[in-house]
């Protein structure tokens, strides 16, 4: 069983990632937890519901279903209408009364929309609604003052615009947790393809380069530090919260300060900076720092591995990008001139 410095950063961002994937999915839970009448009416819903048993309903917020689907015996328009502000001659929706075991239930319905039967959820009847169509009515046939149920039904859509973000947004939140808790267990159950492992082998057998690195970890007190960058005489090992990559001091070829300018909404809201780290295997790294932090590491990884370019210009880029072996062959002839420097 190994337990060197590679097994540790293995078990830390492990931890990490598990304990990240379960904090997603409780804030999920507790979400739904707090909407849970919402969310079953939602995934489970409409449901068919009896005559009987809707004019039994007193209060469209006690029921655990809400989002029903109601099967009447006539319609009547009530004249009453839903228009756009912007245009009154479009008509959004109407109000319709439906006829159900022998009480009248105020139906919103899409424009010229007429059926018996309508799917929508149960709500509190508005006061705009109750002033145009049950007051009117009741005034006028005051023996029948409680033919209204005290509810309606919004026929509109439920599962439609904001309610259909949310529902995608909690999904994408659960799928998320699932497989931020799934990496773990499954690099726990097949450790041979840790993508930190997969890096390791570039570098030679497994166990020698773990027994190399933690020797030199260990011998060098964990090296030099900068956040989250550790250097050793051989090895480059940025340990972020998440993930560990390890890159070998040889392998180094090109490093530069990377400055991010921060908006909002047109405002400078800050800066934030970092050195780029780049290796001829084609290995990236970039290490979060501060202003003056950044110039350090740089400034060491220039004395550790002189042959590093170190700065950024259009031109190093472009020779990167587009004849990397030609830049290759540059950093060689830096090595070359430096060794024959030394001798």
């Amino acid at each position: 069983m190994w337990d060197d410095f590679i097994s540790g950063q293995i078990r830390r961002t492990s931890r990490n990632l598990f304990l990240l994937g379960t904090a997603v999915l409780t804030i999920l839970g507790l979400l739904l937890a707090a909407g849970w009448r919402d969310t079953y009416n939602f995934v489970f819903g409409p449901f068919p519901v009896q005559g009987s048993e809707l004019v039994s309903i007193w209060n469209p917020a006690v029921p655990k279903r809400y989002f029903l689907k109601v099967q009447g015996e006539k319609s009547f328009a009530t004249g009453m209408q839903e228009v756009d502000a912007g245009n009154h001659n479009k008509i959004r929706a109407e109000i319709v009364a439906l006829v159900v075991n022998k009480r009248l239930l105020l139906v919103k319905t899409p424009a010229d929309n007429h059926q018996l039967q309508f799917t929508g959820t149960l709500a509190a009847v508005p006061m705009e609604i109750s002033n145009g169509v049950v007051r009117p009515f009741q005034q006028k046939y005051p023996e029948q003052k409680d033919a209204f149920l005290p509810f309606m039904l919004d026929a509109t859509g439920f599962r439609k615009g904001g309610n259909l973000f949310v529902a995608a947004f909690g999904a994408g939140f659960g799928v998320l947790g699932l497989v931020l808790v799934g990496i773990p267990v499954r690099r726990k159950m097949r450790p041979e393809i840790h993508p930190l492992l997969t890096q390791l082998v570039k570098y030679g057998g497994l166990q020698d380069v773990r027994m190399r690195i933690d020797s030199e970890m260990r011998s060098e007190g964990g090296g030099e530090k900068f956040g989250t960058m550790q250097i050793t005489t051989n090895w480059l090992i940025n340990a972020a919260a998440y993930k560990t990559n390890v890159m070998a001091t040889r392998d180094v070829v090109w490093a530069y300060p990377k400055v991010t300018k921060h908006y909002h909404n047109g405002i400078p809201t800050g800066k934030s900076y970092s050195a780029i780290i780049r290796d001829s295997k084609g290995q990236s790294l970039e290490i979060s720092g501060k202003k003056d932090s950044v110039p350090k590491l740089l400034e060491s990884l220039q004395r550790r591995m002189p042959w590093v370019l170190v700065g950024f210009s259009k031109e190093l880029e472009a020779l990167w990008l587009k004849e990397k072996s030609k830049f290759l062959q540059l950093i060689e002839q830096r090595r070359a001139s430096l060794a024959g420097a030394t001798r």
